[in-house]
Parts: structure tokens; C-alpha cells; sequence
């Protein structure tokens, strides 16, 4: 051993050589902790008796789209998603006021009713859930994003998924300016490209173009669905300036109220593209701020 060799081996340092940092990056995301699903075990056993099951699986990533989410009325909460480390002192979901606050860290879980609560408690009247909600309200680091999308993913089954997320404008690379109109574009897993081509039908909203990219956990949730064969789309709005949100927040209403009635489910689509979802959306952006981050 000479006296290089005998420096490196003796001497400390924080250097990381390229075969461990390789050797690490395979195996790094087998040490991230998994989000946490908890649910309300008396109505999950009540809807779901086999499973949890939905035809429409909708998840907002962004402010605007969890301000939409929150909203809709005639949904009821059904579970939240805990993040790694996040604690339940002090939330409103255990405390019982009702749904969490914006800047609660969790992220609720809903049904959505197809029937008016009154009817549906009616005995012998069977309520049918078509679409869950999950309204991402908190952020969710780049490198957690795919733990935290198969902990969700893995959880719930649907024959259909729809992701609402958000990206800046500097990173749009296509025709439009997010200062003068609404942008809003759609990635689709190949499953749902070969139904929407077996069916002949157009989606709402244009593809995103070439050459832009989405990362975070909307990238991830759609990874996921590629990767398993699932149906899932993806709907992007380009954000500029926190002004411009209530205008998208109507573009993102109506591309979603589209897609759900193109899959036969018009009561959804009502309940989520309305004058009063749509106002009181409009005046939940404001508190929307807590978690206003890109995803």
C-alpha cells in the first residue's frame, strides 16, 4: 500500500464513489416509508363490501384543482392519505369538525353520492359509488412522489383514473401563452389511448405538446397506470400567475365534466361543472395558498 492508497483508506471523507452511489440508486426508494391510507371502516364496509372499487378514480395535485375538489357537494369523506411522518395532533380529521382543513396535512378521501342522502338512507336503497375523490392538499417531494402514488394506487381499483395537476409556465414548450388564454392538456396511458380509439371518440382537451415535460406526483400516478396496464388520463393546466387561477379553474371544470360524461356518468359531470361548485371554488382559492406549490 503506498501513501495515496493508504490516505484513502485511512483518512475520512464524505466522498461517495460512482459504484456505491449506483449501487444505491437502485434500491433508494425500498427505504422511503409508504403514505398511509386510513379509512371509515363502518361506511368503506358499507360501499365497498368486496373491495375497494370505483369506475372513476379522480386525484388533484394542485391548489386549483383541489379547490375544485373541495367544492362539489354531496360527497361524503370516506378515508385521508397520511404522509411519512405526518402527525394527527391538532387536525381537524380526528377532532371531528369535519372535512380537513386546507392546511391540514392529509389528504382526504371522498365518494361521491349518486343519490341524495336523504334517499340513500332509506332502507332497502342501494347506493352505487362511480367515482372517488383524493384532493392532494399538501406537497409531496419529487423523490417520495412514486412511493406515495403505489401506496394510494395499490389501495383503490378503478376502471378508470383521471389526474388533475398543474405546471409552470416556464416549463410549457408549445404553441400558447398562459398570459393571454387557458392552457389545459392531457397525457394518456396507452389503455386509455386504445379505448378512446375503439370508442372514436376525441378527448376534451388537446395532447400536451412535444417536448414538455411533467414530473412530481402527476408524473408518477400516470408512471404507475403505464407501467400496470391501467386506463388513466392526465390533465395539466400551465399556470403563470395566481390571478389567472380562477379562469382555468373553469377550463379544468369543464375538460373534466366532458371526460366523465363521455364514460356515461352525466350526474357526476353535473356535479362537478356548476355555477355554485364553480363559485364556491372561486372563493376557496383563496385558501389554497397553504399548499400552493408546482407540482
Amino acid at each position: 500500500m503506498d501513501i495515496f492508497e493508504q490516505a484513502d483508506a485511512f483518512t475520512p471523507n464524505r466522498a461517495v464513489l460512482q459504484e456505491e452511489e449506483e449501487a444505491a440508486s437502485s434500491c433508494a426508494g425500498s427505504y422511503l416509508r409508504p403514505a398511509l391510507c386510513v379509512w371509515n371502516r363502518r361506511l368503506s364496509k358499507q360501499l365497498f363490501p368486496d373491495g375497494m372499487r370505483c369506475e372513476i378514480l379522480i386525484i388533484a395535485t394542485c391548489p386549483t384543482s383541489c379547490a375544485l375538489m373541495r367544492a362539489i357537494g354531496n360527497k361524503q369523506l370516506l378515508g385521508a392519505v397520511l404522509g411519512p411522518g405526518v402527525s394527527l395532533a391538532g387536525n381537524s380529521l380526528v377532532s371531528g369538525a369535519g372535512d380537513p382543513l386546507a392546511s391540514d396535512k392529509v389528504c382526504p378521501i371522498y365518494t361521491l353520492r349518486q343519490a341524495p342522502p336523504a334517499t340513500a338512507a332509506l332502507p332497502g336503497s342501494a347506493l352505487h359509488v362511480d367515482v372517488l375523490l383524493v384532493c392532494c392538499q399538501y406537497e409531496v417531494a419529487r423523490e417520495r412522489a412514486p412511493v406515495w402514488a403505489r401506496s394510494v394506487l395499490e389501495q383503490i381499483s378503478c376502471s378508470h383514473a383521471v389526474f388533475l395537476g398543474a405546471m409552470a409556465a416556464e416549463q410549457f414548450r408549445g404553441q400558447g401563452d398562459a398570459s393571454q388564454e387557458e392552457l389545459i392538456f392531457a397525457l394518456r396511458t396507452s389503455a386509455s389511448q386504445q379505448r378512446q380509439l375503439q370508442a372514436g371518440a376525441r378527448g376534451p382537451v388537446p395532447l400536451l405538446p412535444t417536448g414538455t415535460v411533467v414530473g412530481g406526483l402527476p408524473a408518477s400516478l400516470l408512471s404507475y397506470c403505464q407501467v400496470h396496464g391501467a386506463s388513466a388520463d392526465l390533465l395539466v393546466i400551465v399556470e403563470m400567475v395566481l390571478e389567472g387561477r380562477p379562469a382555468l379553474l373553469e377550463a379544468l371544470a369543464a375538460a373534466l365534466g366532458q371526460l366523465l360524461r363521455s364514460r356515461g356518468l352525466d350526474a357526476a359531470a353535473a356535479a362537478m361543472y356548476n355555477g355554485a361548485v364553480l363559485a364556491a371554488a372561486r372563493k376557496g382559492l383563496g385558501t389554497a395558498a397553504v399548499c400552493d406549490v408546482y407540482v
